[in-house]
């Protein structure tokens, strides 16, 4: 026992002593798995980067990467529909009870999620006013009788100049009972807007309300560029522009007649829905 001392001394004996005096002092030893020992001065206690992976994709960016799950998600519907489907020809065909079973499995769960895409739907419609179409056109009855308030009131002034830009050309058959119907509702919407109105006689009879009409010398066949003739008829004309503008082939009723010339000549084409 007593050599095994003198050798423990000898050992601590022939150790180099720490301080400012003795030989120059290391770091200290850090901890982790990689680091736990002293590995000398040209070694540095920090983990290797991993050598880069050859095989590793390319970083996705956003963009493609939504386009990848929409072409997934299309892909994943176009194969439910199918399954539908089939589901449903395989139960018509064979009526087993596992077949319908299965077949009123799909139905159930397809119900389920028109629920919830009509759900999504109409709350989007409530958060934006962009996607509500009742905010242009009310449903509501009692917001509806608003619309056609203010839509009257805008019509209205709308068609008091009417004959400062516009004149209507009005064909007719002096035999035509419906031309005997209208001649009294255009006569009243002229007299009410001031528009100027030429009456033109497609057989050359008279019609008690236009007594100044003229025979047609084939001004209706040409203005109808190969278009079905039917009477009465009324054609809007934009002095302006030389525009013309069919307004009606047919019977049709004041209010008509004057909704169908305020929007041709106060509503760009797909303003007006």
């Amino acid at each position: 026992m007593a050599q095994v001392w003198k050798w423990i001394a000898a050992v601590l004996a022939a150790a180099p002593m720490a301080g400012p005096t003795g030989a120059q002092s290391r770091e200290p030893v850090a901890s982790g798995l990689y680091c736990g020992r002293d590995l000398g001065h040209w070694f540095y206690c920090s983990r290797p980067a991993p050598e880069p992976d050859a095989q590793r994709e390319e970083a996705v960016s956003p963009a493609a990467a939504i386009r990848a799950t929409r072409e997934q998600t299309l892909q994943d519907a176009r194969a439910y529909v199918a399954e539908l489907e089939h589901a449903r020809l395989i139960a018509a065909y064979s009526p087993t009870p596992e077949n319908v079973r299965y077949y009123q499995e799909l139905q159930y769960d397809a119900t389920e999620r028109a629920a919830v895409y009509t759900d999504h739907w109409r709350r989007n419609v409530w958060s934006d006013a962009s996607l509500d179409y009742t905010t242009r056109r009310p449903m509501a009855q009692f917001a509806n009788h608003t619309f056609v308030d203010e839509r009257a009131a805008e019509m209205t002034t709308d068609l008091a100049n009417l004959s400062d830009q516009y004149g209507l050309f009005y064909f007719y058959r002096s035999d035509c009972p419906y031309c005997q119907r209208f001649s009294p509702v255009l006569r009243g919407f002229a007299d009410r807007y001031g528009v100027e109105v030429r009456a033109i006689s497609v057989d050359g009879g008279p019609m008690p309300d236009f007594p100044n009409a003229t025979p047609d010398r084939g001004e209706f066949a040409r203005l109808l560029e190969g278009r079905q003739s039917v009477v009465p008829a009324v054609l809007l004309l934009d002095t302006e522009t030389g525009t013309p503008h069919w307004i009606t082939f047919g019977l049709i009723s004041g209010q008509e007649l004057a909704e169908r010339i305020f929007v041709t000549m106060s509503r760009e084409v797909g303003e007006d829905f």
